[in-house]
This record gives C-alpha cells, structure tokens and sequence, in this order.
C-alpha cells in the first residue's frame, strides 16, 4: 500500500466518531428523539400500555444506540404529531420471554395502542428510524436480542394506517443505514461477525414490495476478535464509504467498504489471506476525523527509532493519520500518543522520520531526540515532556523540575516540558510545543 505524506493541521483530537442521519453527515438522530418523563407525559402514554399488555410487563430500555429510553416518541410520517413507540417484555407460563413493540398515537388527546409487534427476544439491542423505501414514511428499524443466546436479530417494520408490517428479519453483530451506492435511497448495512468460524461479513439490503434483498456483500477479516460500530461518511474522493474498527490479536485495524462497479469492495483486506495488516497499530485507537476536514483518518502504527537505554525503557510508535481514498493512505497528521498519561503531541510535519523518542517507563517522562537517517543514528535529545501532579509540582518545583516549564494543566495534573540547548538551537521553543499538545479527553 502505497502511503505519501502532506501537510496536516493541528487539531483536537477526536476520541469517538459518530456520524448518523439517514444521509451523510445530517444532525444527530437524537435529536428526533422527545424522552418523556416517568410521570406528566408519559402518564397516559403508560396508561395505553397497561390497557395492551392486558397483564404484568415489564420495561425494557435499549442498550445502545441514540434512542435509550423504554418509550420513544417519534414523529415518523412528518404529518407534526409524534407516535409514542414502546418496548416491554412479557413473560409466558413456561419462563419464555416475549419482547412486544407497541405504537400508540394519539388522538384528540387520547393515546391509545395502535399496533403491537411481538417477537420471543431477551431484550433490545437498539433503536433506529430511517425511510428506507422513499416513501416519506420512516421504517422502524430494531435490534432485538435473541432470548436465551448471545445473538441478535435486526427487525425492520413499517407502520401505515395503522398496521405493522415486518419488512426483515436478520441475524446481525452490528447494523446501521446509509446510501452506498448514492442512488438516493438509503439500505440496510449489517455486520455479521463469527471469531469462533472466522466468517466474518457485511451484506447491504434494500427494502422492495416482498420484503429487503441483498444487493451487496463481501468477506471481512477472517482473524477478528471483535467488531466496532461502523461509521458512516466517505471516503477522501467523495465516494460514500462505511469505515469499521476490529480488534484482532495483533492489535487493530480498520476496514473500509464502499461501492465500486456495483460491488461491495474491501480494498485493503489481503484476498489472498482474508486478512487486514495494512491499518494495524494498538488497540484503543479508532477512526477519527483528526483534522476537522470531514473525512474520517484512519490510524496507522508507525515504528520510531530505538534508543539504547540503561535500566528503564520502553520502545514508542508514532501514528500516522490516514485519508483514504480508495486506493491510497495518505497520511494527514502524525502523532506521539500517550494513553497512559493522557495526552498526544503532534509531530511537526518538517521532523517527521527525524526524530527518535524514548518512554521512561518509571518516570512517565517522553524524551524526544534527534535521529539522522542516513546515518540511522540518534543525536542529541531535543525535550522531554512529563506529566505530574500539580500539589507534587508545586511542593517540589524548585528541586525536582529544574529547568521544565509548564505547557498546560488539567486542574489536577500539570504537564510540562524541558528543552534542551540542542533543541533550542533548532528553534523548539515552549510556545511551539504547546501549539502542537492535546489532551486526550
């Protein structure tokens, strides 16, 4: 994979990146979401629900997702009055779990059960509404999980005139919607991830008269542990992509799937291995829009010179920050994370591959030295950062930090910086090394 390198901004870092809307890049879908309260509007709400259930229930509220409460309200049809949709379980004579879905609507200031969904479910996953079948008229799009087993169940239902109709019925790790191949209809997304099989897969639907077909599909990586969300956006050229984070035993990576010549395509996986090494680096770092410039950077481990230490050292990777646009990573911004004590540097672009860096990991301290390429040797250090308790600083500043200067404080802990006569000489200056620190929030 071929990676070139130009010029990034620095930015905040951005530890999650959720894009939803039933197009790209629209306001958070929470938004539509209007949470009653347990008593004053929700009264009559739960009312209607005793009266459908006919007997005991209990409330069941989504474990993920933007819509967490037990009952939505929701205004699917655009005609100004929201539809209240509830979930609760119901428990049979043999210990069997029935989840229901019941829409109520109001009318004249009555809300009563319009419809009822029923499915034998453990609980539910998550809530989505999107217009799947450009009607005008949002689908229903709920996670179910499968009473008694580890699995899940996407259930995708319409509601006209006053009827449900069960649209599709599809195991799943993960789903979301979005237009892939921008025909201005939205599809159904899903993940089906299996590390016991290792068959891993995404398969895109469309909603039609009989029910959804599959349109698109194609293999993920065959040695992933663990699946992430997946994020919709696209890619650096524009085309719509959907981007998924996996953990794998090596650390992880990060898939990108678009639409190409009517196919579903995942360029970076090896089609030979059925396997993804092109985006590793360490677990914990996600896709993130680094740089503010609404395409999603992917990140990318990049090994840093070693320097010969006495007792205590650690070897450190930097991360390069990736755009993708379908053939190339080109990398964006390249950054020295330190999860462990919170914060990332950003590596100015003109010592990129000029520099070395050193973890003293009884200290915490990050030493940042010279690194002739040529000579594939580390010169003199250049600054160290560190990170302290602001009552320690304080108390021993004058003893243990000689000669450091403080870059920025959290209330709690301060961080600071020594800049040595070498990187002085080279124009680091405190000033230039704030500019390019970031806590991590």
């Amino acid at each position: 994979m071929k990676v070139k390198r130009i010029a990034g901004a620095a930015v905040s870092l951005l530890l999650t990146f959720l894009l939803c809307g039933c197009e790209l890049f629209t306001a958070d879908t929470a938004e539509l979401l209007r949470p009653p309260a347990l008593s004053g509007d929700l009264a009559p709400i739960s009312d209607a629900i005793k009266e459908s259930a006919g007997g005991p229930f209990t409330l069941k509220y989504p474990s993920a997702g933007n819509f967490r409460s037990a009952v939505i309200q929701n205004d699917i049809d655009g005609d100004g009055l929201f539809e209240a949709f509830a979930f609760y379980s119901t428990q049979g004579s043999d210990s069997s779990v029935t989840m229901h879905m019941n829409i109520i609507c109001e009318n004249n200031g009555v809300w009563k059960s319009a419809a009822q969904q029923s499915i034998v479910a453990g609980g539910v996953d998550r809530i989505d509404f999107c217009d799947l079948d450009s009607d005008g008229i949002q689908e229903i799009l709920v996670g179910w999980e499968i009473y008694g087993t580890s699995k899940m169940q996407l259930g995708v239902y319409s509601f006209k005139d006053g009827r449900i109709t069960q649209r599709m019925l599809e195991e799943y790790t993960r789903f979301t919607y979005c237009d892939l191949d921008s025909d201005g209809v939205n599809e159904v997304f899903i993940i089906n991830h299996n590390p016991t099989e290792q068959k891993n897969f995404a398969s895109v639907y469309v909603l039609n008269d009989t029910g959804t077909t599959q349109i698109y599909h194609c293999e993920l990586d065959h040695t992933a542990q663990s699946v992430g969300e997946p994020v919709v956006s696209h890619l650096s050229s524009g085309r719509p992509a959907v981007y998924i984070d996996e953990v794998k035993g090596v650390g992880a990576v990060t898939e990108v799937l678009f639409v190409e010549k009517n196919s579903l395509v995942n360029p970076l996986i090896n089609t030979e291995t059925n396997e993804n090494l092109a985006t590793l680096r360490p677990v914990g770092i996600t896709v993130t829009d680094i740089n503010g410039d609404s395409v999603p950077e992917i990140p990318v481990q990049e090994k840093v010179p070693n320097i010969a230490a006495a007792d205590s050292g650690e070897r450190l990777y930097l991360t390069n920050w990736c755009s993708y646009n379908g053939e190339t990573l080109t990398v964006q911004i390249t950054t020295m994370i330190d999860s462990d004590e919170g914060y990332y540097y950003i590596i100015p672009q003109s010592k990129t591959g000029q520099i070395a860096v050193l973890k003293d990991s009884e200290s915490g301290a990050r030493n940042i030295y010279a690194y002739n390429r040529e000579t594939l040797s580390a010169g003199a250090r250049l600054f160290t950062l560190v990170k302290t308790e602001m009552a320690e600083y304080e108390e021993k500043k004058a003893d243990n930090y000689s000669g450091f200067e403080e870059i920025t404080n959290d209330g709690i802990y301060v961080y600071l910086c020594q800049i040595s006569d070498e990187g002085a000489s080279l124009g680091i200056t405190v000033e230039s090394i704030r500019e390019n620190f970031r806590l991590i929030d």
